[in-house]
């Protein structure tokens, strides 16, 4: 439902702006956007943010209105924007509101790697900057192809990924670090999950063994002084890793660094 929503917003904007000027007036309404739209050039255009929009540096120096959730409508109509961008998973409740008022608006919603490149290739069009958005999409295919070529899958590390600590969330099929364990040559052990962001019992976690554990939530000290943890496979051998959630969550060509990143932690643990 999300996706065919996005989709056919997609389709209308496009319709609707075919013949119209480039945006010069643009609002993001999820970090992700605003990472976007600064790595398609067109960043000096960007006059509005949220407050979770931390990069890159330059962001932080534009007008924020609201922090994705909450938008404060009084500041972002005092912008006088002419296009406002968001993530559709964020900014659902806000379309009828932005629409009723007028302002041009499109959403994107990727889950996948692909779909971010194909992101890309669609806000580029949008921006007035479609052979930027198709640059950036070849490379990051190009780069992807380059990391996962010559990964060693014969042994699959089994992975936890822990998105929070009370309760136990991780990640689970359709969500980017699912695809990221998979893609770095490792097993997530949330795999059969019904959903992208199920919550685990500390006792699952610790019945399967995981050879691995990622921790998005900057929580090292309290992870490592869990008694009951300490006999699992990654515990006893020193395999708990904090890392940077932005680069692992955001739908930009950085995810890229943390599929990397991952890569490269999965390869201490192989024999």
């Amino acid at each position: 439902m999300r996706k065919s929503l996005a989709l056919a917003l997609v389709l209308v904007f496009s319709l609707t702006m075919a013949a119209a000027a480039a945006p010069q007036r643009i609002v993001s309404l999820a970090p992700s956007i605003t990472e976007n739209l600064f790595a398609l050039g067109v960043g000096e255009r960007v006059v509005g943010v949220t407050s979770w929009c931390t990069y890159p540096e330059e962001a932080q120096s534009r007008t924020v209105v609201g922090d994705a959730l909450n938008l404060n409508l009084e500041v972002l109509l005092s912008l006088e924007p002419d296009l406002v961008v968001g993530d559709a998973t964020l900014v659902q409740g806000h379309l009828e509101t932005l629409e009723s008022l007028g302002i041009p608006t499109f959403v994107i919603a990727p889950s996948t790697i692909a779909e971010v490149e194909a992101s890309l290739v669609e806000l580029g069009a949008v921006v007035g900057v479609p052979q930027r958005g198709e640059e950036l999409a070849r490379a990051m295919e190009a780069r992807l192809q380059e990391l996962v070529g010559g990964i060693e899958r014969s042994f699959r590390p089994r992975v936890w990924i822990e998105i929070w600590h009370d309760p136990l969330m991780t990640a689970g099929p359709g969500s980017f670090l699912h695809e990221l364990v998979e893609l770095a040559g490792g097993e997530n052990i949330a795999g059969d999950a019904d959903n992208p962001w199920p919550v685990f019992s500390e006792e699952l976690v610790i019945e399967r063994d995981p050879q691995v554990v990622i921790l998005t939530s900057y929580n090292l000290e309290e992870a490592l002084s869990r008694p009951a943890w300490q006999a699992t496979s990654a515990f006893k051998n020193g395999h708990v890793y904090e890392v940077n959630p932005d680069i692992y969550s955001r739908s930009t060509p950085r995810i890229l660094d943390a599929l990397a990143e991952l890569i490269a932690i999965l390869d201490e643990t192989r024999p």
